[in-house]
């Protein structure tokens, strides 16, 4: 009993038991408009990551890579290098398990990717971004242009032209995408 009471006021403090207690988590909408928002506000990521840090997200992947993309950046909002490495490593954690649930899924693709090219080098955590890059080019080459995610993939394709090294065909391809995602808003 009193260790329940103990709980429910560390929650309470924490501003978990908004989540704990029943509220619904962000609208996947709100929570990509706060992913794409990152490089905006010192502690954008961290902001994220805190909505969503004690929802069970065992049923929803997609979200599941988000909290990981936001805690893994995080990491870059915290000091000391001991926290630093733990945002991380969580953050990193849940993006595998994410893309271990559903490996064909673009979006999560997508975020296990930026979180790798923005990782620094020692942290060695660049491995999959040649396949995840191949995975993310060919499944939005096969949506449809009015996709009700249409905006959503054109913001990817505009960070994988800013941000990933890309091939000069994979480039030209990106581009098309932007194009055909952006005509049918």
């Amino acid at each position: 009993m009193i260790r329940n009471i103990i709980i429910v006021a560390i929650m309470l403090l924490t501003g978990a038991c908004n989540l704990a207690l029943g509220q619904q988590l962000p609208q996947i909408e709100k929570i990509r408009d706060q992913f794409f928002a990152f490089d905006k506000s010192k502690n954008a990521a961290l902001n994220l990551y805190k909505s969503l840090e004690f929802a069970d997200l065992s049923g929803n992947p997609v979200i599941l890579a988000y909290r990981g993309a936001s805690s893994a950046a995080s990491a870059g909002c915290v000091s000391g290098v001991m926290s630093k490495l733990e945002y991380f490593n969580h953050g990193k954690s849940e993006l595998e398990k994410a893309v271990s649930i559903k490996p064909l899924d673009a979006e999560i693709r997508f975020l296990r990717l930026a979180t790798q090219v923005n990782a620094p080098g020692f942290l060695g955590y660049s491995g999959d971004i040649r396949t995840d890059k191949a995975l993310i080019i060919k499944t939005l080459s096969l949506v449809q242009a009015n996709h009700p995610n249409a905006y959503l993939y054109q913001r990817i394709c505009q960070f994988l032209l800013s941000y990933v090294k890309l091939e000069a065909s994979e480039k030209n391809t990106i581009k098309q995408l932007v194009i055909k995602f952006t005509s049918k808003k």
